[in-house]
């Protein structure tokens, strides 16, 4: 909704003296930022939802991927307490999990200011066994390969505005617009593969499978 209101103020100023170029590329920048703001926030919260939910359904440890409870074993093994190990007796293995979350949080979530395909990837497969989450985007003529490349473009381009105050290249309108329809795509995509998996993991559907539509939104 910031986006659209941007988009709006960038119509509104250019249209007011016709015939008159406006310096109005700044609203564009900043959409671009602010979207990509948006992309970090909904993959951190739905990989923060997504191991919630599993964390709860889970009757038993096993619920959790082998490379799951490798990773979230490790500080037992190597701690210099060997009483540690006891932790994970009872329920304790619920404990030692969302240790291992803050954790992952803690070192995925720096990286994730540049929320580029590599880091998404790699906090859904440290936090929840999901490979490779980026496969998963792809629609219509789009491949994997090309929205991840994209992805990559967009992310690069919101750094250099944030971090250098320009951009390698002009920020059109029409690049905001593609930017909002891309980021909804891959967002849509992202959520229904972790629905996915939490329903084959559960047995349990977490939310809604979603389609999205550029003209209508979601449904």
């Amino acid at each position: 909704e910031e986006v659209q209101r941007l988009l709006d103020i960038h119509t509104k100023v250019a249209g007011k003296k016709p015939g008159r170029k406006h310096n109005v590329e700044v609203l564009n920048k900043s959409a671009i930022v602010l979207l990509v703001a948006c992309w970090e926030a909904f993959v951190e919260d739905l990989a923060e939802d997504a191991f919630s939910i599993l964390l709860r359904r889970a009757k038993t440890h096993s619920t959790f991927p082998a490379k799951v409870l490798s990773e979230a074993a490790r500080p037992l093994h190597d701690s210099k307490n060997p009483c540690d190990i006891w932790r994970v007796a009872g329920a304790g293995w619920k404990t030692v999990l969302k240790e291992h979350k803050a954790v992952l949080f803690e070192r995925y979530t720096g990286k994730l200011n540049t929320p580029r395909p590599t880091q998404v990837d790699a906090i859904y497969e440290a936090l929840l066994g999901m490979k490779a989450i980026s496969d998963n985007w792809h629609w219509g003529s789009t491949t994997a390969d090309r929205a991840r490349a994209k992805l990559d473009g967009i992310v690069g381009l919101r750094g250099s505005i944030a971090h250098r105050v320009a951009a390698a290249r002009s920020v059109q309108k029409k690049d905001v617009r593609q930017t909002i329809d891309f980021i909804n795509r891959i967002a849509v995509c992202t959520s229904n593969a972790a629905q996915q998996f939490l329903l084959a993991t559960t047995g349990k559907e977490p939310w809604p499978n979603f389609k999205y539509d550029r003209h209508k939104r979601l449904t």
